[in-house]
């Protein structure tokens, strides 16, 4: 049984945000397939080895023709089943034209209501028929990448990533909001923040930085997704 899953999310968070929904899947099914629009998403969960392949879709704005170019990289990777955690029929017709069998996608969801943690976990137990389903995500990292890890967190001091950017400006915190966290947390214990973000958001971590009283905070906006995973799992 060959499973895929599309996650129809330009950005990483959205992306790993349903990381767990995939597990509970490819435990189901066996490792599945992720269609998505996130280029850093293959390279973030490279070493799980309940993730088959990462399919990475180009943009199309013409939405006529865009059904025909999804249904071409969908015909092509043969799934017996495929789950759209994504509301529109859109992407449905796609799958219908490629002509997978088993399609489960979101039915009774508009995109304007739409709660990333809850449509999910009820779409993935329902689909399961699970009486409970885990909605944290959890990361497969190899040993040669948690060395990676080890070499860059303060080991006598509480690490903590803050994942401060953004793919979209309805989605940020603030910079005032995460200064003042930042900042509360340090009168408790000794913490030492990496504050991530985009290769274009210098300035926002920068900002952060000069608003924070006491000087144990970097950014890691020049850093890969490869180097990352680690410190996050460390």
């Amino acid at each position: 049984m060959k499973a895929g899953i599309f996650l129809n999310f330009i950005g990483l968070g959205s992306n790993l945000l349903h990381l767990s929904y995939c597990h509970q899947i490819a435990k189901r099914y066996g490792p599945v397939t992720i269609i998505t629009q996130c280029k850093k998403l293959r390279e973030a969960i490279n070493d799980d080895p309940l993730i088959n392949d990462v399919v990475i879709l180009e943009k199309k704005k013409k939405k006529l023709f865009h059904i025909f170019y999804l249904s071409k990289v969908l015909k092509k990777l043969n799934l017996d089943k495929l789950f759209i955690y994504y509301p529109g029929i859109r992407i449905y017709l796609a799958a219908k034209i490629s002509g997978i069998r088993d399609i489960k996608y979101y039915k009774n969801i508009k995109k304007k209501n739409l709660h990333l943690v809850d449509a999910a976990k009820n779409f993935t137990s329902e689909c399961l028929s699970l009486n409970s389903c885990p909605t944290e995500t959890r990361f497969f990292v190899s040993n040669s990448n948690r060395k990676i890890g080890k070499n860059i967190i303060h080991e006598d001091k509480f690490n903590i990533v803050l994942g401060v950017g953004s793919s979209g400006p309805t989605t940020k915190w603030g910079v005032e909001n995460y200064s003042n966290l930042i900042n509360r947390l340090n009168l408790n214990n000794n913490f030492y923040f990496f504050l991530l973000c985009g290769k274009d958001e210098n300035n926002l971590s920068n900002q952060i930085m000069s608003n924070i009283n006491k000087k144990n905070c970097s950014s890691l906006h020049d850093m890969t997704i490869k180097e990352l995973i680690p410190i996050l799992t460390s």
